[in-house]
């Protein structure tokens, strides 16, 4: 008599079938589709009957003994317990279905390696009662670090007041009413609101309250989560409608969506980012695109919006994922995390505005100079500003009001005493625009494998594309095949995708010692 009837978690967690109906059907999913590229066309072909059925007894059971009371203590305690048992599920369905199989390291599915519904070859069975068992170990396990962490209570009890409208569900669908029609605002401690909402629309939040914000978008064509988030909304009765999809942040998936629409949308939630932002706050925005140009779409489009960006810091992931190995000039292992602050006159603007005074000139000049040469010397920067500064008429104004440029070469570009030339500081982005992209690009890059040649060590694409990337702010970002082409002009690939700097005339150690 197994049968699906709405029985969801989302009406403030009361049944929505009677116990009754509860007790003489058991609760099936919906036989959602899949997307396309799956293995099978719908959600219930990813489980054995056995699995199908163990999996409905255990949900069968967590209801029954979660279920509603007119004594408000115990429902809240039900509540909460409810939401515990089914994060234990939720963890649970990752591992009890036909998806899943033992590896060389442990065990495996479609959302950790393939990025489809992938029916393993050979299914690894585990016992659903003894994995549920273990995944609510660890919920427990969870609580009781949270309830021994003074932090933790601190910052989720502070008060929060004037900031989120007064709704009742964390479920967007359910309040879009309530933001339309509502304008008090909630009396509530920090934590007491984790809901779904529209980052291109944040009708939740008010303008300037918020002090941080650190998001971590979907990563362009890389993942269709809302596709591949079909098993476990289906398990959990949640409904994921078309205006949902429509409005996912992604390229391609089962909505075909393209580049246009991707930035589009992150544009979109960036201007409501910049909105909700105090000012002098900031914003960190992980960046893991495999297309390199969009990283300088973006910075331009905050910039627009007006925030300033101030840089870009590497972290690693600390080991490179199934498709990274699978597609290695294709897919970025580590990531990049960008620093935006909300200012009332982002440098960038009034730069803009007051246009470049004399001493912005001769940096950009030295710059491109050094860019060009690999390198220049004192001699060479006063040369050619010299030069620069006559043909363009201001070369009275510099020598009357810097007779003596050297402490302000020192202090703006780094002095290498073994070659005798200024190069651009460590870290420093070009501030100048005009020097060519292929330029810049095999500037950097050298730069950085001259380093990592010092260190004795090889460096991947990867790190040379995540090192050399923010360097390029002011100008088009390189692409993969132009920084392919500059490494192999300078640079000796060992080992499928580790590169040292090639010969640079004479050099003390042989490149295979590097390694």
């Amino acid at each position: 008599d197994a049968s699906y009837y709405p029985n969801a978690i989302n009406e403030d967690f009361g049944e929505m079938a009677s116990i009754e109906k509860q007790e003489k059907v058991l609760w099936i999913p919906k036989d959602e589709l899949l997307a396309k590229g799956s293995d099978v066309n719908s959600v219930l072909k990813l489980f054995s009957p056995l699995q199908l059925a163990e999996l409905a007894l255990l949900r069968k059971l967590i209801f029954k003994h979660t279920s509603k009371t007119r004594d408000k203590q115990i429902w809240k305690k039900r509540k909460n317990l409810r939401l515990a048992l089914l994060l234990a599920f939720y963890n649970t369905l990752s591992l009890i279905n036909l998806t899943y199989h033992k590896t060389p390291n442990g065990g495996g599915n479609y959302f950790a390696f393939y990025y489809r519904y992938r029916l393993a070859p050979k299914p690894t069975f585990l016992d659903t009662a003894k994995t549920f068992e273990r995944k609510v170990k660890r919920v427990i396990k969870g609580k009781s670090e949270l309830e021994y962490s003074p932090e933790f209570y601190e910052a989720y009890l502070a008060p929060l007041s004037g900031v989120i409208k007064d709704f009742k569900s964390s479920f967007l669908e359910k309040r879009k009413e309530d933001l339309d029609r509502t304008n008090s605002l909630l009396e509530h401690f920090n934590g007491d609101k984790i809901f779904q909402a529209d980052a291109t629309k944040l009708k939740e939040i008010q303008n300037q309250s918020v002090d941080f914000i650190y998001t971590d978008p979907p990563y362009g064509a890389k993942i269709p989560y809302l596709d591949l988030s079909v098993m476990w909304n289906a398990w959990l009765d949640l409904d994921v409608d078309l205006s949902t999809r429509e409005k996912e942040c992604i390229e391609k998936g089962s909505l075909d969506k393209g580049r246009e629409e991707y930035k589009s949308l992150m544009v979109a939630s960036l201007k409501e980012m910049y909105r909700v932002l105090k000012y002098n706050r900031w914003l960190a925005f992980v960046f893991q695109h495999q297309d390199l140009q969009l990283w300088q779409i973006l910075v331009e489009e905050a910039q627009k919006i007006g925030f300033e960006y101030v840089g870009s810091i590497r972290q690693s992931n600390g080991q490179t994922s199934f498709k990274k190995r699978q597609y290695s000039f294709t897919v970025l292992s580590g990531q990049l995390i960008m620093y935006f602050k909300k200012v009332k006159d982002p440098k960038h603007l009034t730069k803009a505005e007051l246009g470049d005074d004399i001493l912005g000139f001769v940096l950009n000049h030295i710059e491109a100079l050094i860019v060009k040469n690999d390198g220049a010397s004192l001699e060479e920067i006063y040369g050619s500003i010299n030069i620069k500064a006559l043909e363009l008429g201001f070369l009275h104004t510099l020598a009357k009001e810097y007779m003596d440029l050297t402490p302000f070469i020192n202090e703006n570009f780094d002095y290498d005493e073994t070659s005798e030339k200024y190069h651009i500081k460590k870290g420093q982005k070009l501030r100048g625009h005009d020097i060519p992209i292929e330029q810049r690009a095999r500037y950097f890059i050298l730069s950085y494998l001259r380093s990592a040649k010092r260190q004795y060590k090889s460096v991947s694409f990867d790190d040379i594309c995540l090192e050399c990337i923010p360097m390029m702010q002011n100008g088009v970002t390189p692409s993969k095949d132009m920084i392919r082409d500059i490494l192999e002009k300078i640079a000796i690939k060992y080992d499928n995708d580790k590169w040292v700097l090639g010969d640079e005339n004479a050099t003390l150690f042989k490149p295979e010692e590097l390694i």
